[in-house]
């Protein structure tokens, strides 16, 4: 939802509350759209890449531990067992039987002093990066796509905030729902809250655009005219 938030919250209300011209509410949108969705996707990307790289690293270190000195790494995986609730004796025949599985090991190693999950070779963070990318620009574009359609019809440019607020409520109650199903959730609060969250940052946008606006225009400026 961060993407409706930012193009509908941060640019459309503020733009309306300003009473600005709707034109500078499809340029900004689109070109923030873009903006937005590089940084978020680049960002994902970087985050990943730095996740995975210290994650190999960990592993690393601890294979070679374990290479070198087995014993101490098998009676370390015994008392970190023990600390579960598991027997000694329980804990000593998992490890000892662990311990002739390497790769095995070493994962059950990383999960139980580490907390990490074994890697997934098919979660790249290029994949994950152009995934927020496109996920941001297709949920960004909601707001924007009455502000499109109205340009089609000019004599329909009026209503482009009302419709763009629809388009977006319904996203935000989606998306909500989405989530809530995940989460397990009931679906209709799940939307509830998300489109309660979305319309607060709206609200204020709208707010703060409306107070900018009277304070630096003047009397006698349209500011619909102003490009």
């Amino acid at each position: 939802s961060s993407g409706i938030n930012a193009e509908y919250g941060v640019v459309i209300c503020s733009i309306e509350g300003g009473n600005l011209n709707p034109m500078i509410a499809a340029v900004l949108g689109f070109s923030n759209l873009i903006g937005d969705a590089i940084s978020m996707g680049v960002g994902d990307y970087l985050s990943a890449m730095a996740d995975r790289e210290h994650q190999m690293t960990e592993y690393k270190r601890e294979k070679w531990e374990f290479e070198v000195n087995p014993e101490g790494e098998i009676q370390e995986m015994i008392e970190l067992l023990e600390e579960q609730g598991v027997s000694k004796e329980d804990a000593t025949a998992i490890m000892r039987t662990t311990a002739k599985y390497p790769d095995l090991f070493m994962d059950q190693m990383m999960y139980y002093e580490l907390g990490f999950m074994p890697l997934d070779e098919d979660e790249k963070p290029s994949k994950q990066g152009v995934v927020t990318f496109l996920s941001f620009c297709c949920f960004g574009l909601v707001p924007l796509l009455s502000y499109i359609l109205c340009e089609l019809i000019p004599s329909e440019r009026s209503i482009a905030f009302p419709i763009s607020c629809v388009f977006t409520a319904i996203t935000l109650f989606l998306l909500g729902m989405v989530k809530g199903r995940f989460a397990t959730e009931k679906l209709p609060v799940a939307g509830l809250k998300v489109l309660l969250m979305g319309a607060v940052a709206c609200a204020a946008s709208y707010l703060i655009g409306f107070i900018v606006s009277s304070l630096l225009l003047k009397d006698d400026e349209d500011p619909c005219t102003m490009v």
